[in-house]
């Protein structure tokens, strides 16, 4: 039978409703401590990614999923800094808070989230909150204090510059463009993805392998070689987008050879201890992978009739190939939702002996804390109540969301 993905995505993300909204108090909640939870509230991260997930929602099942968006506003709402005219990265629960913990990658992708909602409702006052939080990303731009080059900080009071902050601001701003009051307005948003990207591209990609490090102390050059899923794909979709709209060759060329690093096998981002390249999966969390598995399809959707055939194929194939691995292998059966890591041998116990029947894996069962309650004092990880997360649930519905952009059906099973 074939499988519908925007049917997975909108009933996880109904799920994610049900499972975590508690109208009591107008804002999602959690019975347990699990990850990126504080007290029984999620941080504004894991708020972001599920607005994302609500929006892709009620961009496929607007009349459904409609009843949800404005209670999902106004509960972001209680994260607002009015200092800033910004969101911070605890819940305050409607308190005019006005701390120095403001993460400018928190408030980027809720810019996304809000841009796709006002899409899908027209409601004006999206709008308005995209053009505060716009106006509070310019704010981020910083000149390295070493190196000359202008890029976004991560934080307000933080010394460090990140590839996440820049490149999900970079595609904010362009998904911005089309509101733009006026030729400057447009410009002024161009002008700022640019600088991300730039920043970006020239000092914290590897030319060795094209996979994006994580970021820089602002006064400092110790790079933080670690390498992210999330980062290669959101600088993939800015690029995109940034050639969609100059149409400059330079652009195709960065795009085609990040993409290399998000469906290659053989590259950093993969599970590389299989010497069979068919059992080579994404490692990592969904709500990094989520964003890579959007860029690719932003690649497929930009390039597909200006590079080879072959290229696009291989896209199309890795899509197809982690879509049905997500599917088939993440899925708890106990409660119908998403585990958040793509190893395998990190989920629970029965996961782990599919993963040594049908892999051949070797590692020893290693479950993830981030799947895990947490706050348990000195009770072993392995011990501990598996505990689904907010922020993982929106990814889970995020990834199906895109994956029906190329497949809105499909078989299935693993290839």
């Amino acid at each position: 039978m074939s499988f519908d993905n925007n049917l997975e995505g909108f009933n996880t993300c109904q799920k994610m409703w049900y499972f975590f909204w508690n109208p009591s108090v107008g804002s999602f909640t959690t019975q347990v401590p699990c990850h990126e939870s504080h007290g029984n509230q999620f941080s504004c991260y894991a708020q972001a990614v599920a607005m994302h997930a609500i929006a892709d929602s009620a961009s496929v099942n607007k009349d459904m999923t409609i009843p949800i968006v404005d209670k999902a506003i106004k509960a972001t709402l209680k994260y607002r800094n009015p200092k800033y005219g910004a969101y911070s990265v605890d819940f305050h629960g409607g308190i005019n808070s006005g701390d120095e913990d403001v993460n400018y990658d928190d408030n980027a992708h809720l810019l996304r989230a809000l841009i796709e909602l006002y899409e899908a409702t027209q409601n004006r006052n999206y709008m308005n909150m995209c053009k505060e939080l716009m106006k509070f990303l310019y704010t981020g731009i910083i000149e390295h204090q070493i190196w000359h080059v202008p890029g976004l900080k991560w934080h307000i009071t933080k010394p460090y510059m990140n590839t996440i902050s820049n490149s999900v601001s970079a595609i904010g701003a362009m998904r911005m463009i089309p509101y733009a009051e006026n030729q400057q307005e447009e410009q002024k948003l161009y002008e700022f993805s640019k600088i991300c990207i730039n920043f970006v591209w020239n000092k914290l990609l590897d030319p060795s392998d094209d996979i994006i490090m994580d970021g820089v102390g602002y006064d400092s050059e110790n790079l933080d070689i670690t390498k992210y899923s999330y980062n290669q794909g959101t600088t993939l979709s800015a690029i995109c987008l940034l050639y969609k709209y100059d149409h400059n060759p330079e652009w195709k060329e960065k795009a085609t050879r990040l993409v290399d690093g998000c469906i290659n096998p053989s590259k950093t981002l993969f599970d590389r201890d299989y010497k069979d390249y068919d059992k080579r999966f994404l490692q990592g969390v969904s709500y990094f992978n989520q964003l890579l598995i959007e860029g690719v399809v932003d690649y497929i959707l930009t390039f597909e009739n200006e590079v080879s055939p072959e290229l696009i194929n291989s896209c199309k194939h890795q899509l197809l190939r982690h879509l049905s691995y997500f599917r088939k292998y993440c899925l708890d059966p106990a409660d119908g939702m998403y585990f958040m890591s793509f190893d395998i041998y990190k989920l629970d116990e029965d996961i782990y002996k599919r993963y040594r029947n049908e892999f051949g894996g070797t590692k020893e069962f290693r479950p993830d804390p981030r799947e895990r309650m947490g706050n348990l004092n000195d009770t072993p990880v392995e011990k501990r109540p598996v505990a689904k997360s907010l922020i993982g649930a929106g990814a889970a519905a995020h990834i199906f969301f895109q994956g029906a952009r190329i497949f809105p059906k499909m078989d299935p099973s693993c290839p």
